[in-house]
C-alpha cells in the first residue's frame, strides 16, 4: 500500500522533468529560429521587389529591432521571474512573443513591422531567463548539467530547422511566412506551460530598475542607428553619438544607487569578466554578421531561395555537432583555448571564401568550417564570461553574456550592412568581400583576446587554479594535525610528544614580567 504513492510521485516528477526540458529547449529553439528567419527575410527582401527600393541599412533593422529589447530587458526580466514566479513570466513572455509574431505577419507598414519585431524581442527577453530559471530551480542538481546542455544546443537546432525549411517557405509563400513557425511553436509552448510547476520565488524585496533598462535600450538603439546611417547622414551622426553617451551614462548612474540595477557594476570590477564580456561581444558581432552575409552572398549570385537554404544547412549541422564536442573538450583546453580555435576556424574560412569566385566545393568546405568555428566559440565565450563571476553572480553573468552577444550582433549586422552598401574594396563582389574582410578582422580580434588571456593565465598568481590547490593543502595540514593530536592522546602521558605551536599560534605573545629591580615599572623607559 505504501509503494503506490511513492511510485505515483516518481511518475509525476519524471513527467514534470520531461516537460521542463521540452519547454526550455523549445524556447531556445524558437528564439534562434526567429533570429535566423530575420536574416533570411533580409536576403529575400534585398533581391525582391518588396524591398528592392530600401537600403540594406534599413532592412537589417528587421533583426536589430528584436536584438535591442532582448539585450536591454534580459536582466530585468530575469529579476521579475525570480520575484513574480518563473512560469508566470515565461507565459507572459510567450504571449507577447506570439502577439508580436502575428503582427509581423499581418501588418503592412514597415514601421509597424519593426515595432512588432521589437515586441517579439521584449517577449523573448522574458522567455530566455524564465525558462532557464525553471530548469535550474525545479530539477535536481544531478540533472542540471544535462538540462542546460539541451537548453543551449536547442539554439543550433532552431537555426538548422529554419535554414532547412525556411527556404521553401520564402520561395513558395513569401518572406512573412518565415515567422509563422515561431508563432505556432509559441502557442504550443504556451499551452505546455500549464503542465509546468509554478517555480520558486525569491524572498528578496525590490523592483528592478526599469528606468535604467529603458535608458540602456535607448543607448543601444541610438548606437545601431548611428552606425547604419553613418554614410547617409554624415557628421550629423555625431549628435546621435552624444545622445548614446548620455543615455548610457544615465543607465550607469541608475545602476550606482539602485538596489536591483539593470547593469551589475560589481561584475565589471572583475577583470576576467571584462575580458570574457569583450570576447562574447565580438562573437556576437561575428556570428550574426556571418548569418547576414551568407544568404546575401548566395542570393547575389542568382541562386533561388530553396538552393540557398541547402547551402546554409551544412553550417548549422556543423554548429550543432561542434558545440557538443566542444563541451567535452572544455576541461582539457579551457574556455579561451576554445575561443582561440574558433576564431582561427572562422577567420580562415572567411579568407578561403574571399579567394573563390563563386560557390565551389571549397566554398562548401568553408561553410562547414564556419559552423565549426561558431560551435567552438559559443560554449567558450559562455563559460569564460559566466565562470569569471562569483557563485552568487552567476545569474547576472549569464544575463550580461547574453546581452553582450545580442548587442554585438546588432552592431555587427549594422556594420556589415554599411560595408555592403558602401564598399571599400573593388570588384563585382566589392560589398560582400568587404563584409567578409570585416569578419576576418573581428576573428583576429577575438583570437588576440584569447591569446592574451592564455598567456596571462599561465603566470597569474591570483588565478583560481593556484588558489584551489593552496587551500586544499592548508585543509590537509589541519586534518593531519588533528589526526596526530588524537593519536597522541591515546599514548601514555610520559611518552607524549611536547605540543608544537601551529601557524596560528605564531603571533608574538606578551612576556611575563620577571622579578627584578624593574619588575614593577610599566610604560617607563630610561
Amino acid at each position: 500500500m505504501r509503494s503506490s504513492p511513492a511510485r505515483g510521485t516518481s511518475t509525476v516528477d519524471r513527467r514534470h522533468g520531461i516537460m521542463l526540458r521540452l519547454v526550455g529547449a523549445g524556447v531556445m529553439l524558437t528564439v534562434m529560429a526567429d533570429t535566423t528567419a530575420t536574416t533570411l527575410a533580409v536576403g529575400v527582401l534585398r533581391y525582391t521587389p518588396a524591398g528592392a527600393g530600401m537600403p540594406l541599412g534599413d532592412l537589417v533593422w528587421l533583426t536589430s529591432a528584436a536584438f535591442i529589447p532582448i539585450a536591454a530587458l534580459l536582466a530585468t526580466a530575469g529579476r521579475w521571474a525570480d520575484l513574480f514566479g518563473r512560469r508566470r513570466v515565461l507565459a507572459v513572455g510567450l504571449v507577447v512573443f506570439v502577439l508580436g509574431g502575428i503582427a509581423t505577419v499581418t501588418v503592412d507598414s514597415w514601421s509597424y513591422v519593426l515595432a512588432a519585431r521589437a515586441v517579439q524581442g521584449a517577449g523573448a527577453a522574458a522567455m530566455i531567463p524564465a525558462s532557464l530559471g525553471l530548469l535550474l530551480g525545479e530539477l535536481p542538481e544531478s540533472q542540471r548539467r544535462g538540462a542546460i546542455a539541451l537548453w543551449s544546443s536547442a539554439s543550433g537546432l532552431g537555426c538548422l530547422l529554419m535554414q532547412a525549411g525556411g527556404g521553401w517557405l520564402a520561395a513558395t509563400v513569401g518572406w512573412r511566412a518565415l515567422f509563422v513557425p515561431d508563432v505556432i511553436i509559441g502557442v504550443v509552448l504556451l499551452i505546455a506551460c500549464a503542465a509546468l510547476p509554478p517555480g520558486r520565488r525569491t524572498t528578496a524585496k525590490g523592483v528592478p530598475d526599469m528606468l535604467g533598462a529603458w535608458l540602456l535600450a535607448g543607448g543601444i538603439a541610438v548606437i545601431v542607428l548611428a552606425i547604419s546611417k553613418a554614410m547617409a547622414w554624415g557628421t550629423d551622426v555625431l549628435w546621435l553619438a552624444l545622445a548614446a553617451v548620455a543615455l548610457l551614462g544615465g543607465a550607469l548612474a541608475q545602476a550606482r544607487h539602485h538596489r536591483l540595477p539593470a547593469i551589475d557594476l560589481a561584475l565589471w570590477r572583475r577583470p576576467r569578466f571584462v575580458w570574457g564580456w569583450l570576447a562574447t561581444w565580438c562573437f556576437g558581432a561575428l556570428s550574426f554578421g556571418l548569418l547576414t552575409v551568407q544568404p546575401l552572398y548566395l542570393l547575389h549570385l542568382g541562386y533561388p531561395m530553396l538552393e540557398v537554404a541547402m547551402w546554409l544547412t551544412p553550417t548549422s549541422v556543423a554548429v550543432v555537432v561542434t558545440s557538443y564536442l566542444a563541451g567535452k573538450l572544455l576541461k582539457r583546453v579551457g574556455a579561451y583555448g576554445l575561443i582561440y580555435a574558433g576564431s582561427l576556424l572562422c577567420g580562415g574560412a572567411c579568407v578561403l571564401v574571399l579567394t573563390q569566385a563563386g560557390p565551389t566545393v571549397w566554398g562548401l568546405i568553408a561553410s562547414v568550417v564556419v559552423g565549426m568555428g561558431v560551435g567552438a566559440l559559443a560554449p567558450g565565450t559562455s563559460v569564460a564570461t559566466t565562470l569569471a563571476a562569483r557563485p552568487h553572480q552567476y545569474a547576472s553573468a549569464v544575463g550580461a553574456a547574453t546581452m553582450a552577444r545580442m548587442v554585438g550582433g546588432a552592431v555587427g549586422v549594422a556594420v556589415v550592412s554599411v560595408v555592403i552598401d558602401h564598399p571599400f574594396m573593388t570588384g563585382p563582389f566589392a560589398g560582400l568581400a568587404g563584409a567578409l574582410a570585416m569578419c576576418v578582422a573581428i576573428s583576429v580580434l577575438i583570437g588576440a583576446i584569447a591569446l592574451t588571456k592564455i598567456t596571462r593565465l599561465r603566470t597569474d598568481p591570483g588565478d583560481v587554479m593556484i588558489k584551489v590547490p593552496r587551500r586544499m593543502l592548508l585543509e590537509l595540514r589541519m586534518t593531519l594535525a588533528t589526526v596526530a593530536a588524537e593519536a597522541d592522546a591515546l599514548l601514555p602521558v610520559e611518552t607524549r610528544t611536547p605540543p608544537m605551536d601551529t601557524p596560528t599560534d605564531r603571533v608574538p605573545r606578551p612576556r611575563t614580567p620577571e622579578p627584578g629591580p624593574l619588575a614593577g615599572t610599566r610604560g617607563h623607559t630610561h
